[in-house]
């Protein structure tokens, strides 16, 4: 989806909260696209504050009071900071055209403050983007009879020498952009380079609206002649179900056509006829859908000031009323007596702004009182402290033009095509039948329904768990004698092997221009997980009651966790660390779910005696598995060749079953093997350090040959060791031409573990600092949040006690 135009909003805001939410407030319904702010309200901090929170702000990174920003209000732009050009006084984004790029430079030059440093930076602003359309807006307190303004002054001078320098177009017309009790001046202006200023349309200046402060509110149009590609969300939820009437969707699903299919898959062991049931199942649900809930409806530009009501709309007329009288009188006498009337009034209405919007605030502190230990406050706090970022760089940096090809490039990464190093030996065994054929009840899978969470997002035919919960008296019995019938012929349905990929940035990455620092996601049919919930199960329950899955594997396995394999690895070190030398080896492995061979994965559960119709189940859970990947307007798909498609229930499971062979045959004397998923931990010990050497080497030697054997690898990079002791080892510890680093601590399932001087004992020093730091952290954060929407010290501290 693309579109013609941007339009722009610029305003100084004179560090006020109440002029941030008058300007959301009234630009909310106008449809601007990025505004320009200077002098933003920050309390006193280093953010810009009053912008929704999960906006797209763009602000200097530096520790300093920012005194400029861009706001993005259209959620749906590709845009992106350039952090050459953007310090305390200068903003600078580049927004993605179709083929090229519009770059925004946002400035503010504090009253007499203007350098060489000011016009060096704007100068090599100018040279680089020389090609492209740029745009550069601000305050820049300069006055010039260039711009029709009525004296010169420094700023005016040097600024004038740039325009002519570099042949910038100046777009204001005689209007004044600040006005005062003092005078009328031109000091916020907006310039262009030959490149865009063919395209800037519709400049104004209202010098009487909009601000309760001095500043104009500029507004202006870019008007591209290349179209503005749009962010597109691709999410697989469909349908508003907070509006949803549940009542008429459960009556919407056609029992008598549910019943024909359950009848139909009763009477039936051909597959064709098992996925065209199905498809009709499915169907039901989606019209059912369609006829009582409203599709999702995503709006392009952020919501704000639910607080701002009808009587806040009359007092700002009545306000822009009474600055305009004052504005437009000549009379000394008569201005001042009408400047006090609008200084009164406004003072009145920054007073009626704080008591609606802290109202709102009083209402965020009631559901504080509620038992919801994962509401407001805890998204808040978590999104403050870890904000998520909602772009992909790997892809907006780019040009519209290029993005199919890195999509298919993404995709081809993240699930290359494989030829597995093991021949499937079950290949030729003939169709085998359970030795008790399923029967499955309605009654487990309404049990197996309601347990699901109306949280998880449902995969590309858009039916939620919700949908599955409110039908569950409807569908049960088809959905039991559907899994019934593919577990008993050994069949996983290819509907439900369509996944839809989505990506994450992983957190604190360098370069997110790598396909490595983002994190895939498939996104699963809930009805398929269903089934395969009752696979992972049967499967499990075997593994576990027949003592098949090593007991070193500590992850998703019934009564064992994270605390169960800290336990076990700090009991192991203490008990070591006493009377020998003891070193400690973190193990990562490279896209560990990601590359798992199906055919090792069948080899293995053969070994471990799994039953054989379990065994071709997910043989047929393998078969034309396919990925696709949607981004605005594009799309790519392949089939998959290999790995446990992360969000599936199964592939925890098939996880432990391909490293459970590694950590069977696992044995040293001198060592031992620890294992939460793919997170492997292991410790060795011996009384020299050439003994504890050749230990240490042994097991890597040893793990690394069994990720070759199962096409796994190991990220030397990100494996560490850990010495309980002080000597140094005769020789560096290298595997594969790879020098594993010695490290003074080491992150082991969410704790940090470092030497003790004491034999008996091992340092947490640095986890407890950690967790301290990540506690001040949040305190600070609730207290900065209570203090600015709270009236009085009492309020604050009673505030800050529900909270903490």
């Amino acid at each position: 989806m693309m579109f013609d135009s941007i339009k722009f909003a610029h305003q100084n805001l004179r560090k006020s909260a109440t002029a941030t939410q008058e300007l959301l407030s009234e630009l909310e319904n106008k449809k601007i696209d990025i505004i320009l702010i200077q002098e933003p309200h920050t309390h006193n901090s280093h953010r810009i504050l009053g912008f929704p929170s999960r906006s797209n702000l763009f602000q200097t990174d530096e520790n300093i009071l920012p005194k400029t920003g861009i706001f993005i209000n259209n959620k749906n732009l590709m845009a992106k900071k350039l952090d050459k050009y953007t310090n305390c006084w200068m903003t600078t984004v580049q927004v993605q055209l179709s083929k090229s790029l519009l770059i925004i430079s946002n400035v503010y030059i504090e009253p007499n403050t203007i350098s060489s440093s000011h016009i060096d930076l704007l100068k090599d602003l100018m040279k680089t983007f020389a090609n492209h359309p740029l745009i550069l807006s601000g305050d820049l307190n300069a006055r010039h009879t260039l711009w029709h303004d009525r004296i010169i002054n420094r700023h005016g001078e040097s600024i004038c020498e740039l325009i002519n320098d570099f042949d910038l177009h100046i777009h204001n017309d005689e209007s004044p952009t600040c006005l005062t009790i003092n005078g009328n001046s031109i000091i916020d202006l907006t310039l262009s380079n030959y490149k865009a200023r063919s395209f800037i349309r519709n400049w104004a200046s209202t010098v009487h609206q909009h601000s309760i402060f001095d500043h104009a509110l500029i507004e202006f149009e870019y008007a591209s002649n290349e179209r503005i590609p749009q962010r597109i969300s691709n999410t697989t939820r469909r349908f508003n179900e907070r509006k949803a009437d549940w009542t008429k969707f459960n009556e919407l699903i056609d029992q008598e056509s549910v019943a024909r299919i359950t009848q139909n898959i009763e009477h039936t062991n051909n597959t064709n006829t098992i996925d065209h049931n199905i498809l009709e199942l499915t169907r039901i649900i989606q019209k059912a859908a369609f006829n009582s809930m409203p599709t999702i409806k995503r709006s392009t530009y952020h919501k704000r000031s639910n607080w701002w009501d009808t009587e806040l709309k009359m007092m700002q007329i009545v306000f822009n009323s009474k600055r305009y009288l004052f504005s437009k009188e000549r009379n000394p006498e008569a201005r001042q007596h009408l400047y006090d009337d609008f200084k009164s009034f406004r003072n009145k209405y920054i007073r009626m702004i704080r008591k609606k919007r802290l109202k709102k605030w009083r209402e965020f502190i009631e559901e504080i009182d509620t038992n919801n230990t994962w509401g407001n406050t805890h998204k808040l706090i978590r999104q403050k402290l870890n904000p998520q970022s909602h772009t992909l760089p790997i892809i907006e940096d780019f040009p519209y033009e290029d993005h199919p090809k890195i999509i298919e490039n993404i995709v081809n990464s993240m699930f290359p095509t494989h030829r597995s190093s093991q021949e499937y030996i079950g290949h030729n065994t003939s169709l085998t039948t359970p030795e008790h054929e399923y029967n499955i009840s309605k009654e487990y899978i309404e049990s197996l329904i309601s347990k699901t969470s109306s949280r998880k997002a449902p995969g590309d035919d858009n039916i939620t768990y919700n949908m599955l919960k409110a039908s569950k008296g409807k569908i049960s019995e088809s959905l039991a004698k559907i899994f019934s019938k593919c577990l008993n012929i050994g069949y996983f349905p290819k509907q439900w092997k369509k996944a839809s990929l989505i990506i994450f940035p992983k957190a604190n990455k360098s370069d997110y221009h790598l396909c490595q620092n983002y994190r895939p996601i498939s996104l699963l049919p809930s009805i398929g997980k269903l089934l395969e919930k009752i696979v992972q199960s049967e499967i499990q329950n075997f593994l576990i009651s027949n003592n098949k899955i090593n007991p070193q594997q500590h992850g998703f396995i019934p009564n064992k966790s994270t605390i169960t394999a800290l336990h076990s690895i700090k009991a192991k070190i203490l008990t070591e660390k006493r009377n020998k030398l003891t070193s400690l080896i973190a193990i990562d492995f490279t896209g560990a779910f990601d590359s798992a061979d199906w055919n090792i994965i069948l080899n293995n559960m053969h070994q471990l005696q799994v039953p054989q119709h379990l065994i071709q189940m997910m043989h047929s859970y393998f078969q034309r598995r396919t990925i696709t990947m949607k981004h605005n307007t594009i799309e790519y798909s392949k089939n998959l060749s290999k790995g446990c498609p992360q969000g599936s229930p199964l592939s925890p499971l098939l996880w432990n079953i391909l490293i459970n062979k590694l950590l069977d045959t696992f044995s040293s004397p001198n060592a031992s093997i620890y294992a939460y998923a793919d997170d492997l931990t292991v410790i060795c010990s011996a009384t020299k350090i050439e003994d504890l050497h050749v230990a240490l080497t042994d097991s890597l030697n040893f793990i690394n040959s069994f990720s070759n054997d199962n096409q796994l690898k190991i990220n030397f990079s990100k494996t560490k060791i850990l010495n309980f002791h002080k000597l140094s080892f005769p020789h560096p510890i290298s595997i594969d031409s790879n020098t594993i680093e010695i490290v003074n601590n080491v992150k082991v399932l969410g704790v940090i573990f470092e030497n003790h001087h004491i034999k008996s004992k091992i340092n947490f020093t640095s986890h407890i600092k950690s967790v301290v730091n990540k506690s001040i952290k949040i305190k600070n954060l609730v207290l900065i949040i209570v203090k600015i929407h709270s009236e009085s010290t009492a309020e604050s501290a009673s505030i800050s006690t529900k909270v903490l």
